[in-house]
């Protein structure tokens, strides 16, 4: 996630001059709401080639509006994620085969974290699949899940949040999962993308009213896939920087990311002997934020599910989200900075010799 800028700032106070009254009511003002959310929405279908767009007020109710809605017009007999999926998604889908009474699966994955062979084979019934497009812990782009979703009848809905301009999206998709976070859009107003034109056949969906959100999240999707082909190049030459300058300078490294098969932004760091913990809280004291813990898990400080998954080094980890515009000096400090910290950091466990 970014940070948003005082531009998205200025939108939402803008947009909620003019849209603060709930889109459902039936005077001038609301009808004021209703034109700009569907004008978001419009955008948003737009700039990533979806038949419509909705918006949801946090990323489960976004995966449980797709898959419910998915469900509501063909018969499924399961619901599936991967192994290495968010917490969120992977509780989000639990509630909704409990509410659709069908199981829910969880399909494996191979060492570098996408949905392995024997798993997709062993599905032989029509099932929604909700897995991440990219992964936002170890940057794997997902397999080309196109001939088995065929084969078996299968829809697919992708968590795409930390992937969208950062990669090029496949065509095998029935709904992308969006959250205006991951490029510095304001919170509150996450996307469901959809195949379809057609209205949402999910009835008990609350009637979306959070407005501003929706526009400046449109506006933020718009200014951040003008500049997305560009920031791709120079994330991926920068991951690469990162990952030399560790793997040179540093034992007891393993690093996942950065080549070609995954986001060019996204990079996990695990390092022998070291607490997470202490290693982002120095980092933090140099100038520099990275997570620690898991990223696809709901409480920080867990050891990291995706990388347990994988066979990683859980130890010791920490996440680097490349943001767009930095420059080479910065990933030069930036590396420099965790050298220094880690060898620090062993000094004071006594673990240095490594």
């Amino acid at each position: 996630m970014r940070p948003a800028s005082p531009q998205i700032g200025q939108w939402l106070a803008t947009s909620a001059q003019r849209a603060w009254a709930s889109p459902a009511a039936g005077y001038h003002e609301g009808k004021v709401s209703q034109s700009l959310l569907s004008e978001s929405a419009a955008t948003m279908a737009r700039l990533f080639g979806a038949g419509s767009a909705r918006f949801e007020p946090s990323p489960g109710s976004a995966v449980r509006s797709a898959v419910m809605d998915l469900a509501a017009s063909e018969h499924f007999a399961a619901v599936a994620t991967s192994a290495v999926d968010a917490d969120v998604v992977r509780v989000a889908v639990r509630q909704c085969a409990d509410a659709l009474g069908v199981p829910h699966t969880t399909l494996s994955v191979d060492s570098e974290g996408r949905i392995d062979t024997p798993s997709l084979a062993a599905v032989d019934r029509p099932t929604i699949l909700v897995t991440n497009l990219g992964n936002q812990e170890i940057g794997t782009l997902q397999t080309d899940l196109a001939d088995w979703a065929t084969a078996t009848g299968a829809a697919v809905v992708l968590d795409a949040r930390c992937a969208l301009g950062w990669t090029d999206l496949p065509d095998y998709w029935d709904a992308l999962i969006a959250d205006p976070r991951a490029w510095g859009g304001p919170g509150g107003a996450c996307a469901v993308l959809t195949r379809s034109s057609a209205e949402p056949r999910d009835v008990d969906t609350e009637p979306f009213d959070n407005v501003p959100a929706a526009v400046a999240a449109a506006l933020s999707a718009e200014q951040w896939m003008s500049v997305a082909g560009a920031a791709r190049e120079s994330a991926r030459a920068h991951l690469a920087t990162i990952g030399r300058r560790l793997h040179h300078g540093l034992t007891g490294i393993e690093t996942h990311g950065g080549g070609p098969s995954a986001l060019p932004h996204v990079l996990s760091i695990s390092v022998l002997y070291v607490d997470a913990e202490a290693l982002q809280s120095a980092l933090d004291k140099r100038g520099f934020g990275v997570g620690s813990g898991s990223a696809c898990a709901s409480r920080s400080g867990e050891p990291s599910h995706v990388l347990a998954a994988i066979g990683g080094l859980t130890s010791g980890n920490i996440r680097v989200g490349l943001p767009p515009g930095l420059s080479a000096d910065t990933i030069e400090r930036f590396a420099d900075a965790v050298i220094d910290v880690v060898t620090e950091v062993r000094e004071e466990m006594g673990t240095a010799w490594l």
